[in-house]
């Protein structure tokens, strides 16, 4: 690069500097004035593009979450292994229907639908 190009990058980044000190400036001035301005105007576009991850931080966010991940599946494989086997004693104490007690079910159940049958017939009538 030529010196021109690198005293005009050089100068941008600077005045990009300056334009977020300003607003700085002008957001604790509005604060000692007790009038605050809105927030989408107190964060600058510096705020809001946020800081750049370099890539052994990524590879680091990503081996812990990879860790966290592992730890809470296997808390979730533990307890489901404790829940089938509280479970499995639980069905074993189960108790069935009988044959007559199906029958009484099924002949009430069978009396309560006629009854409602009958109260929407009378309804449309």
């Amino acid at each position: 690069m030529d010196r021109q190009r690198v005293l005009e990058l050089a100068l941008n980044e600077l005045q990009r500097q300056r334009a977020g000190i300003d607003e700085e400036i002008e957001t604790l001035r509005n604060e000692l004035k007790g009038t605050e301005a809105p927030i989408w105007q107190m964060t600058s576009a510096v705020t809001r593009r946020g800081r750049k991850r370099t890539a052994a931080e990524r590879k680091a966010q990503a081996q812990r979450m990879r860790k966290y991940w592992a730890k809470k599946k296997a808390q979730t494989a533990k307890l489901a292994v404790a829940a089938k086997t509280t479970s499995a004693a639980a069905n074993t104490k189960t108790r069935s229907m009988t044959a007559a007690h199906k029958k009484a079910l099924s002949l009430k159940m069978r009396e309560i639908w006629k009854k409602r049958k009958a109260a929407a017939a009378a309804k449309k009538a």
